[in-house]
C-alpha cells in the first residue's frame, strides 16, 4: 500500500489477520500512513487484560460442571505469570476441586445480591461432597485474593429436629503458602465449613458475610499477624428453628489455634456454639490476640477458651445466649458468656456484657488463669434460680488457683440473687487500683475525695471526705485519724498467737473485752503512757483510777473467790513483805460501811508482836474484856495495858 491518503483507499467489507490497516495519516512535518495487521492490532489490545472464565469454556448456567475450565484458565495465567481471573455476573456449578499452586491470581467476581438463594452477581454453586473445591497451595499462591464472589450451598435434609447440614469440605483452603491469601467481599450462604489456613501468614479477611452451619473461618499456624474485620453471620439463608439450633450446639464460627497476634475486629455472629474460639492443635495455641469489637448474638459461648497457655486482649464484647426458638431470656442448655476449658490462660478485656446465661455468665475452669476485666455487666444469668453466681471460678486442688481482676465493681442485673463468685473455692476475685492519695484515693467510693489508697509501700489508708481515718502498715493499725494524730492503735508484734477481742451485745447484754489466743491462761493489761494513771469513768465521771507513786515493784491484786469465800484485796510485788495501804484524802478517815472482822488467834498462838507493831487482833480465849490485843511493837497488850499472858 502506497503512502496515500486514507481517504483515496477503496473500502472493503471483511478483514483477514494479515490485511494492512491504515492508522494514521501524519507524522510530524511530513504526511504519512503508518500500517498494521489485524493480528497485530489484536495482540496490542489482548496484551495484559484479565482472563475471563468463558474464554476457557465456562458456561454459568448453574448446571454445567465448570470446574475445570476454571481450572483451564487459572493454569493459563501460571504459564502467563499470574493475573486476574473474572467471573461475570453468573452461576457456576463446582463439582470437582479447583487448585491454585505456583501461580498467584485473583479471583475477581461482579459482586453479588445478598439473599438466600443464587441472585445477580457471580455465584459459585456447589452441590456434591467430598472434595475441595479451591486450594491454594505453594509459596507462589502468596498474594492471591478472592474477591467479590457468593457462594452457595445445598443440604438435602428436610427441617426437623434431627436435622444437620450436609458434610461438606471447606469451600476455600489455603495450605503451606508461607504467606498472605486474602478474601475480600465475599458471601458465605448455606455453607458447612467456609475459610481454612493452615502454615500460611498474613491471610487478610475483609467482609466476610453469610450463614454458616460448622465452621466459618479456622486458622492454624499462623505465625504472622493475620487479620478477620467487618464479619458478620446472620440467618441470610434461613431463620428456621432447628437449623438454628443446631449451629448453636454445634458451630464455632471463627476458631484459631497456632495463630500468633491476630487482629479482629467487627465481628458480629446470630446462632453459634462460639463466636471465638481459641483452641489448640499439635502445633500450640493463640498468642497474644487481638479482638475490638465483638457481639456473639443467640450464641452459646461468646468466647470459648479450651487450649492451654492461650493469651489475648478484647476491648470491647456483648454477649447474648438466647436459645433461638424460645426468645428471651430463656438461654441455650450451658450458655454462658466466657467460658474457659483450658489452664494458664492470660485474657484482658476492656467491656464485658452478658445478657441470658443459663448459670454463670463467666466460668473459669482449669487452673492458674487470670482475666482482667475493666467494666463488666451481667444481665438474666442463674436462669435455673438454683444459686448460681455471676462468676465460677473452680476450686484448684493441685496448683495455682484461678483469678479474676476488676477494675470496676460489677453491674448485676436480674441474676435470681445469684453472688458475684461461688462460693467453695480457693480462686479469688479482686479489683485493682492506682495508689492515688488521701484526698483522690485510688479506688473511689460514692465521691472523689472517699476510698483506698496506697500512699507508701507497705500502707493502705482507708479517707473519708478527704481526710484519712484509717491507715493499716505491717504490724500496726491507726483509726481514728491520719498516723499520729489517730484516737486507736493497733499493734500485733511478729509471731503473735494471744489476742484480744471486743464483743458488742443485745438488749440486755453487756459489751465485752476479752483475751483469746493459744495459751491456756492470757491476762490483759492496760497501760498508760509515762506517770499516767489508769481511770474508769461510769455514768460519765471519773469512777476508778490506777496509779502508781514510783516505778511499781508492788501492786495492789482483787480477786474474786468461789460461793461461802469473800472477795478479796491483796498485796502482791518484789518484796517479801508488802503491807496495805487504805488512806482517805486530806483529813477524811477510812471507813467500813460494816463491821470490821478482825483475825482470831489464842494466847497461845500470838503472832510475833515485832512483826505487826500498832495492829489489833481477836484473841479467842481472852477472859472479861480481855478479847482485843495490840502490838506496841515489843509484844501484845490487853486494852488496860497488861501483857497479853
Amino acid at each position: 500500500m502506497s503512502d496515500s491518503k486514507i481517504s483515496a483507499l477503496p473500502s472493503v467489507s471483511a478483514t483477514a489477520d494479515a490485511d494492512m490497516l491504515p492508522l494514521v495519516q501524519n507524522n510530524g512535518a511530513s504526511l504519512a500512513t503508518r500500517r498494521a495487521t489485524m493480528a497485530q492490532l489484536r495482540s496490542g489490545i489482548l496484551t495484559d487484560r484479565p482472563a475471563h472464565v468463558r474464554d476457557f469454556g465456562a458456561v454459568g448456567n448453574g448446571t454445567t460442571n465448570d470446574a475445570p475450565a476454571i481450572q483451564a484458565a487459572i493454569n493459563a495465567l501460571k504459564l502467563a505469570g499470574g493475573g486476574v481471573l473474572q467471573f461475570g455476573a453468573r452461576v457456576y456449578r463446582i463439582a470437582s476441586p479447583i487448585v491454585i499452586d505456583g501461580v498467584t491470581v485473583t479471583l475477581q467476581g461482579a459482586g453479588f445480591t445478598e439473599g438466600p438463594n443464587e441472585a445477580h452477581g457471580t455465584w459459585l454453586k456447589i452441590d456434591q461432597t467430598g472434595f475441595t473445591p479451591f486450594t491454594f497451595s505453594g509459596s507462589m499462591a502468596r498474594g492471591s485474593i478472592v474477591r467479590d464472589i457468593a457462594v452457595r450451598q445445598y443440604h438435602n435434609q428436610a427441617y426437623s429436629a434431627s436435622w444437620a447440614p450436609t458434610d461438606y469440605d471447606y469451600v476455600f483452603r489455603v495450605q503451606d503458602c508461607l504467606g498472605a491469601v486474602d478474601f475480600e467481599n465475599v458471601f458465605l450462604v448455606a455453607v458447612n465449613r467456609g475459610i481454612w489456613c493452615d502454615n500460611s501468614g498474613r491471610m487478610s479477611i475483609k467482609r466476610l458475610r453469610g450463614q454458616v452451619f460448622t465452621r466459618g473461618v479456622e486458622v492454624d499456624r499462623c505465625l504472622d499477624i493475620c487479620r478477620l474485620e467487618h464479619v458478620h453471620f446472620w440467618n441470610f439463608n434461613t431463620d428456621n428453628g432447628h437449623v438454628i439450633t443446631w449451629q448453636q450446639n454445634n458451630q464455632d464460627a471463627l476458631v484459631f489455634r497456632k495463630v500468633d497476634g491476630v487482629f479482629l475486629d467487627d465481628i458480629f455472629v446470630l446462632g453459634a456454639r462460639s463466636t471465638l474460639r481459641f483452641s489448640s492443635s499439635a502445633s500450640g495455641v493463640t498468642t497474644k490476640f487481638y479482638a475490638s469489637n465483638i457481639y456473639a448474638d443467640f450464641s452459646k459461648y461468646g468466647v470459648w477458651i479450651d487450649g492451654n497457655d492461650v493469651d489475648g486482649r478484647i476491648a470491647n464484647i456483648t454477649t447474648q445466649s438466647e436459645l433461638f426458638t424460645a426468645g428471651a431470656p430463656v438461654p441455650v442448655a450451658g450458655a454462658m458468656g466466657i467460658l474457659i476449658d483450658g489452664s494458664n490462660v492470660r485474657v484482658q478485656i476492656g467491656n464485658l456484657r452478658v445478657d441470658v446465661a443459663e448459670s454463670n455468665a463467666i466460668r473459669v475452669n482449669g487452673s492458674n488463669n487470670r482475666l482482667d476485666i475493666f467494666a463488666f455487666r451481667a444481665e438474666y444469668y442463674n436462669r435455673l434460680n438454683d444459686g448460681s453466681a455471676a462468676i465460677h471460678l473452680a476450686n484448684v486442688a493441685v496448683g495455682n488457683p484461678n483469678q479474676i481482676y476488676l477494675g470496676s465493681p460489677a453491674l448485676l442485673g436480674n441474676g435470681n440473687s445469684g453472688p458475684l463468685v461461688n462460693a467453695a473455692t480457693n480462686g479469688f476475685i479482686a479489683s485493682a487500683a492506682p495508689g492515688g492519695r488521701v484526698d483522690r484515693p485510688g479506688v473511689m467510693v460514692g465521691s472523689l475525695d472517699t476510698g483506698i489508697s496506697q500512699p507508701s509501700t507497705g500502707n493502705l489508708v482507708l479517707s473519708i471526705g478527704g481526710a484519712e481515718l484509717m491507715r493499716v502498715a505491717p504490724g500496726t493499725t491507726s483509726i481514728g485519724g491520719a498516723a499520729g494524730a489517730n484516737a486507736l492503735t493497733v499493734t500485733t508484734p511478729a509471731g503473735s498467737v494471744n489476742q484480744f477481742t471486743l464483743s458488742s451485745s443485745i438488749a440486755g447484754g453487756t459489751p465485752t473485752i476479752s483475751a483469746t489466743g493459744t495459751d491456756a491462761n492470757i491476762p490483759i493489761q492496760l497501760s498508760a503512757k509515762n506517770i499516767a494513771p489508769v481511770r474508769f469513768n461510769s455514768r460519765g465521771s471519773l469512777a476508778f483510777e490506777v496509779n502508781a507513786v514510783a516505778t511499781p515493784t508492788n501492786f495492789v491484786r482483787i480477786n474474786g473467790t468461789a460461793t461461802g469465800a469473800p472477795p478479796q484485796i491483796t498485796a502482791q510485788g518484789t518484796d517479801a513483805n508488802v503491807a496495805l495501804l487504805l488512806l482517805g484524802k486530806g483529813t477524811g478517815p477510812v471507813q467500813a460501811g460494816s463491821p470490821l472482822q478482825l483475825p482470831p488467834f489464842t494466847v497461845a498462838t500470838l503472832p510475833p508482836a515485832a512483826t505487826y507493831p500498832r495492829c489489833m487482833i481477836y484473841v479467842s480465849d481472852g477472859i472479861a474484856n480481855k478479847r482485843l490485843a495490840i502490838s506496841d511493837g515489843t509484844a501484845w497488850r490487853w486494852p488496860d495495858g497488861l501483857v497479853v499472858s
